[in-house]
């Protein structure tokens, strides 16, 4: 993960990590002028996940990368915070539990992701230091 604060240029540093290549997911959650970063920083067949706004409104970025790369744009909609609670109110009276095919470490995200490539059971968690 690569923190946009830290680092102002973080599209170049993704590129870098990845060789040049660029990386196959960015969840967009500042818009403005971020947009234009995480599209810089997006491979070939890359997806922007858009779920939020914190920095703008409009989203604003050139279209030629966008065409050349075969660019998704998803945006994605996040419920109220009444409805989280219940949720999770309905979770814990119910004791329901998710089923978890495997819990990897931060530093096993690429295994993680192979592994959800080829259709897990359960779940997939990736598990932070704590």
């Amino acid at each position: 993960m690569i923190n946009y604060r830290t680092q102002p240029a973080w599209d170049e540093v993704a590129r870098a990590l990845t060789d040049g290549a660029g990386v196959k997911h960015v969840l967009e959650m500042v818009g403005g002028d971020n947009a234009r970063r995480s599209l810089n920083a997006l491979g070939a067949d890359g997806r922007l996940s858009v779920i939020g706004l914190l920095g703008g409104m409009e989203l604003s970025f050139p279209i030629i990368p966008f065409l050349q790369n075969r660019i998704v744009v998803q945006g994605i909609s996040i419920g109220h915070r009444r409805a989280f609670e219940r949720m999770n109110e309905a979770i814990e009276t119910l004791a329901i539990k998710p089923v978890i095919d495997k819990v990897y470490g931060f530093d096993e995200v690429p295994q993680a992701f192979e592994l959800l490539e080829s259709g897990p059971f359960g779940k997939i968690v990736i598990a932070g230091s704590r």
